[in-house]
């Protein structure tokens, strides 16, 4: 089981989200650490697998990519199963792939350069699984994205419901 994350951790995780580029020095200042505390932390952070990685994000837009589509699929539980998830998955059209429950077995995430993009990638997904159901979802825009897990306040948890005593009769 991973190690709690103290205050400190929660403060240098929203800094990091904000600004992935930011100096140790520059936490330091924002936490009340020395670097080298920061640089120490930062690391036990990674090892830990609390930070996964650093990355960049793109504009879709501008690598000819303007369209995001969300694909919800029910697969046959059948011999092209594995196979074809694990295709699906390696994808590289494919952002985003989540086992969910309810009706679907899978959500994709994917963008697109044109509808002729996305109607090769229902066709390669159809070729390499057993899909029973397809719904295909186009965003019309992006009200919010990458949004930050917010790591300085611990999750709320439900207040416990208070215990009622019955009256006797």
């Amino acid at each position: 089981m991973t190690a709690a994350l103290d205050d400190t951790d929660r403060q240098i995780l929203d800094l990091l989200q904000h600004d992935a580029r930011m100096t140790n020095a520059a936490i330091a200042a924002q936490v009340g650490l020395a670097g080298p505390s920061v640089f120490e932390r930062i690391r036990k952070l990674e090892q830990r697998g609390v930070i996964r990685n650093y990355t960049v994000t793109l504009d879709p837009a501008a690598l000819g990519r303007p369209m995001t589509a969300f694909i919800r699929i029910t697969a046959a539980f059948d011999e092209r199963y594995e196979t074809g998830l694990q295709a699906i998955s390696q994808d590289p059209e494919v952002l985003e792939c989540y086992n969910v429950a309810g009706e679907d077995c899978f959500i994709l995430k994917t963008q697109c350069g044109s509808p002729s993009d996305l109607e090769s990638l229902l066709g390669r997904i159809r070729s390499r699984m057993t899909v029973l159901r397809s719904v295909t979802m186009i965003a019309l825009s992006a009200l919010k994205e990458h949004g930050p897990i917010h790591a300085a306040s611990s999750p709320m948890q439900s207040p416990a419901r208070p215990v009622r005593e019955r009256k006797a009769r």
